[in-house]
Order: structure tokens, then sequence, then C-alpha cells
């Protein structure tokens, strides 16, 4: 079948790209009765939503989790059938170093957000930030909505110092923030990473009490994060299922060549595809394409691509100019080990390792997950005494690391304890995800800011994605909903 043939020409939308935005995108469009045509460059669905096999089991090699925040994403997960779970354990922890000299593994602090104590003379802050921290972060009860309101507050860094002090952004924020978001706080916007914060301690009068709040609204929960039962990458599969069922269109290795403005609406010449030149290059036309005309149009793509085609489309008044900031090199390890040490998780579902000069730290690893400690699902399929641990690598101004087998058993060994031979290990994944998580500072959202207000009278068109939601899958959601129904 000539591929061209499988593109239809006159659909009721066109998405371009199939990571989470475009899936979501596409989605709402569908049920809404609209059928979307979402075509994606490359070769597979889902961008950081990734499938792969380790031990003969399927594992999330990206994104593994989305934080609970309002009901965008969990009301998606409820409608495709599908179950949402909080990780198992006994909680996560943090490999830092001690006031009292040395690195230790300890919990996060009890009753927090990304580090932020709701109760900064609870016991446990005592121990990680000590007495003249406790007193510094307890002037943020006292101190008034005011502060943190100004240009300062703007980055994360910059808003937990001014209300709570150097100790609580060094020894509990700054690690939990630099693990998770792979970037330091001081160039991450608080209204990104933090959506509400501000706002939050400005009507309640103080840092904790808005994270007290915050927890508070979370009920039971026990941690902010969620998956989805058998892995993120389910909700991929489903929601590519959805859009189908609905009439939609769903395309890989096809990609969107050009865009021009029409009459009543958008044109678009969309085509096959294929590998860039280097593995992280945007793939590129590998034969001619077709012309589609849609009233309605999303670019869920990559910022390059997204640019690219407003530049093409040649539109009087608008300045796509937005420089997307470079991310990290991230590499993850995944490893499947014969090991009964393991069997009691000796570091529960994981911990996180404080970022520190490379010669100070005791190892090159970022992050360990035990994943069917944090996972059940994992386990149930694992014969016994078998163990799948992820280790995560790379810091933001650092080189891509070296990755290797037997620096991740050492890692292993300084982190829980345990010594695995090397015979032990009985299969494994490296996967890169280089660039894939900018830190995205204020200035740089002011851009993108201003890009959507030149866009939006346009009509029949939105631009979502990570780069202009923010990260993290729940951001990135909540942001391509609204597109999507704006759009109907």
């Amino acid at each position: 079948m000539n591929p061209l043939e499988a593109i239809p020409t006159h659909p009721g939308a066109v998405v371009v790209g199939g990571g989470i935005a475009g899936l979501v995108s596409a989605w709402e469009l569908a049920r809404a009765g609209v059928r979307p045509l979402l075509v994606e460059a490359r070769g597979y669905l889902g961008g950081l939503i990734a499938r792969g096999t380790v031990g003969g089991v399927n594992v999330d090699l990206g994104a593994e989790t989305y934080v609970v925040r309002g009901t965008d994403t969990s009301s998606i997960v409820e409608a495709l059938g599908l179950t949402s779970v909080e990780p198992a354990g006994s909680g996560a922890r943090l490999y830092a170093p001690s006031l009292r000299g040395g690195w230790e593994l300890r919990p996060f602090l009890h009753d927090s957000f990304l580090g932020i104590p709701a109760h900064p003379d609870a016991p446990d802050c005592a121990h990680v930030l000590g007495e003249a921290g406790v007193r510094r972060a307890l002037e943020d009860r006292s101190m008034g909505g005011g502060i943190g309101m100004d240009e300062a507050g703007e980055t994360l860094a910059g808003f937990v110092a001014a209300r709570m002090g150097e100790a609580v952004l060094e020894r509990s924020v700054r690690p939990i923030i630099a693990g998770i978001y792979t970037a330091d706080p001081s160039v991450l916007a608080t209204d990104t990473v933090a959506p509400g914060l501000r706002a939050k301690t400005a009507r309640h009068g103080s840092l904790a009490a808005a994270v007290a709040a915050r927890l508070a609204a979370a009920g039971s929960r026990r941690t902010p994060e969620a998956c989805v039962e058998g892995g993120m990458f389910v909700l991929v599969d489903a929601l590519r299922a959805a859009i189908e069922e609905a009439g939609g269109t769903v395309l890989t290795r096809t990609g969107a060549f050009s865009l021009r403005r029409a009459a009543s609406g958008w044109t678009l010449e969309c085509g096959p595809t294929k590998p860039g030149p280097t593995p992280g290059a945007e793939p590129v036309p590998s034969g001619p394409g077709v012309s589609v005309m849609t009233e309605r149009l999303v670019l869920a793509c990559s910022a390059s691509a997204a640019l690219r085609l407003l530049t093409q489309a040649r539109i009087p008044g608008l300045v796509p100019d937005v420089s997307v900031p470079e991310g990290a090199p991230i590499a993850r390890l995944t490893l499947a080990v014969h090991a009964p040490e393991l069997d009691d998780a000796p570091v529960s579902q994981g911990l996180l390792v404080a970022p520190a000069p490379a010669d100070d730290r005791p190892v090159a690893a970022k992050a360990l997950s035990h994943l069917n400690i944090k996972w059940p699902w994992l386990a149930d399929q694992l014969p016994p005494h078998m163990h799948l641990l992820r280790l995560s690598y790379g810091r933001l101004g650092e080189v891509e690391p070296a990755v290797t087998v037997e620096g991740a058993l050492r890692d292993i060994r300084t982190l829980t304890g345990v010594t695995i031979a090397a015979e032990a290990v009985t299969d494994h994944l490296l996967a890169r995800w280089n660039g894939t998580l900018p830190p995205l500072p204020p200035e740089y959202r002011s851009r993108v800011d201003a890009l959507e207000e030149q866009v939006r009278p346009l009509g029949g068109v939105a631009l979502t994605g990570a780069w202009v939601a923010g990260t993290g899958i729940a951001s990135v959601v909540t942001h391509a909903r609204a597109g999507a129904k704006g759009l109907l």
C-alpha cells in the first residue's frame, strides 16, 4: 500500500506530534466527535513514555509517574478503564551529605512537598536542617504573604530561600529537584514547577501553610506521584486505541513537512519519514508528501519542529523566536539481577543522590529505583530472588555520562550495601534521553507566553508540549486538554 493512501486529506483536525501532548490532544478532539489525524515523525508514540523489555518484563524506560494535580490526568486514566496506583514501599530516600560529616541515607522530610516542609519544627527537620536551619525556616510563619512574590521569587531556589532560608534549599529542596527535574532550582520557574504555590503562600500567609494546605487537599495519598497499573506505556496504547475507535487516524513514521495558512484553516504537507542523521536528530522526509487541509491544528511536536512550521507559514506579525535551553545528558540503565540479598529492599523503592562536585560524590549515579518494590505488578512477573534495578545518570552542565554495568554495580554496593556479582546480572538495557528535560527559567516562560499570545488570535491552532506547558506529564496533559478544547 502506498503510505500516502493512509493519510486522510480532509480530517477534522491535524495533530502534529505523538508524544503524550499529541495523544491527549487527539483523544480530547476524538471524544468530542472530531476525527483527528495524528502524525508522528518517529517510529513510536509516547515521546518520553517508552516501553522496553528487561529480564522478560516490560518496563518504563522514560517517564514512569505523573504528579496527581487536579483531575486532568486521573480522569483520562479512569475514562480509558485503566487503574492509577501509588508507588509501593515505605517511601523514597535521599542519599546526601550529613551535618555530622560523610554521606547518609535518609527519608524525604515527612509532610513536605518537593522537599519544602509543612512543619519546619518537626523532629526530622531538626536532623536534616540543624537548629539554625530550623529557626530560619520558622521565620516563614510570621513574615506575611508578600515575601517571595517579587522577581527574586520567580525561581524556585529564590522563592524557597526567601521564605525558609538556605538550609531548606540546600539540604532538602535542591537535592530533590535536581533528581526529579535534572536541573537546579535556580534555573526553574516556581510557577512552572509548582503551579499555584506562590499564590497559596500569599493567600495563607506562609509557605509552610501553603504546603500544609496542598498536603491536606491530597487526603490519604502518601505521595503526589502515581502510575498507570502495568506501566505508563499502557496509557499510550490505550490513548491510541481510543482515538482510532472514535474514527481518528494515528500514523507513525509520518511527518508534517510544511505549513501554510489557508482561507478556511490550514494546509499541511504530510508524508513518510526516516530517522535523521544522528540518534537524537529530528526525522527527515523519505518521500513526497500529500496536501492535508483542516480547520483545526495542534502543534504538539518538538519546539524545533513547531517553530519551523510556524516560520514556514509566513504569518504576518508572527515572530516565533523561542530558543529552548539545552537539557542535561540523561542515561538510564535497567538491570535484571539475581540477588536474594535484595529481597529485604534495603532502600525501599529507591533513592535520589544529592548533587555535589564530581570528586566529592561517593557514586556516579543520581538516582536508583528498585522497580519491583516500587511497582508490585513487576514483582508478580519475576521468579524468586530476581530484581529489577534502574540507575539514572547525567546532570545539567556535565558531559554525557559513560555508563557501564560494572560501574552500576559499584554504585549499587555503595547505595544499598549489597554486593552483586557481574554473573548475577541476567539482562540489562541502557536508554539515553539527552537534552529531553531542559531547564525552563522565568525568562524562557515569558518568551513562550509571548509566542502563545501571538498565535492565539490566528484561530484554529494550538501549541502544546513540554516546551510550552512545562516539564512533567501532569503539566503537559492539562495544557494539551485545554488547547484541544479551545479548538472545539
